[in-house]
């Protein structure tokens, strides 16, 4: 009786220790093979907006997407020795899009927020940007307060839109009448014509980018003193998902590379007449 004791006894035991390794084994941390998947595919599918200009957008006359974001990523994929294939998405849905495995990397104008690092693998910024607000040429707007009982439009899921719920923002957004979301710029800007909205909370190189396509249409909030109003100073990154840190790591690499022999510089130039680049060298 005692060995058919002893017996189960040692059964029972090896079946809770067999039950405890499997469940250390099912907490490991999954094998990081981002890299790899995109080095055998052959090429990296970038997510984007595809009405954000000049990062990522279609020229209306050749009907092809172009832009600063899009050059650096040729150039990024150049280096690793693979293609480029770029996905235009529904930015408001972008993590889903990420998560879902329907792109490889978000990069299109893309601001590092608390939210996103929580959610996504960030990169090395790679260029700063200010949320300022566009109003029409005319107007007589100065400040934040003056805004007070006028509706501001904001497009969908975008970095503006972060900026104008951050708690430092809530006493202007609170004052405001509406704040109305936009698909995208494009149409914003069209918005402010229009006179549906007194303002729009946008980009500023995408703001710099419809104050030069479009002279003496718009022009950006400034206070009585002159100077820009910003809702948000933010660095550009590339999103990946969160375990991706193999691929994360070679878009870095490149970028690096990319800073320091001059080639992200020219890019810069091309697209801004400046270089605007904050990579480390």
């Amino acid at each position: 009786m005692k060995k058919i004791f002893s017996f189960l006894l040692a059964a029972v035991l090896a079946l809770s220790a067999s039950g405890c390794a499997g469940k250390q084994a099912g907490t490991s941390p999954a094998r990081d093979d981002s890299w790899q998947k995109v080095q055998s595919s052959g090429q990296l599918v970038l997510g984007l907006d595809k009405a954000f200009p000049p990062m990522g957008f279609v020229d209306t006359k050749t009907g092809d997407l172009v832009g600063f974001d899009l050059d650096m990523a040729h150039e990024a994929c150049s280096r690793l020795k693979i293609k480029l294939k770029l996905q235009p998405i529904d930015w408001k849905n972008q993590t889903a899009e990420l998560n879902n495995g329907n792109v490889d990397c978000l990069w299109n104008g893309l601001s590092k927020t608390p939210k996103r690092a929580e959610e996504m693998n960030l990169s090395i910024p790679y260029m700063k940007n200010n949320q300022i607000l566009l109003v029409k040429s005319d107007s007589s707007c100065k400040g934040l307060s003056s805004l007070a009982g006028k509706s501001v439009g904001v497009q969908s899921g975008s970095s503006a839109e972060t900026a104008l719920n951050e708690e430092e923002n809530a006493d202007f957004k609170n004052s405001l009448r509406e704040v109305v979301g936009i698909d995208d710029y494009s149409k914003a800007v069209m918005e402010i014509q229009n006179g549906t909205v007194d303002a729009i909370a946008i980009d500023e190189v995408v703001a710099r980018y419809y104050l030069t396509k479009n002279p003496g249409a718009y022009k950006d909030l400034q206070d009585q003193e002159g100077k820009d109003v910003s809702l948000a100073v933010e660095d550009y990154v590339v999103g990946f998902r969160k375990n991706d840190s193999a691929l994360k790591e070679k878009i870095e690499g490149a970028l690096k590379a990319m800073a320091k022999d001059g080639t992200a510089s020219k890019i810069s130039q091309k697209w801004f007449g400046k270089d605007v680049i904050t990579i480390e060298k």
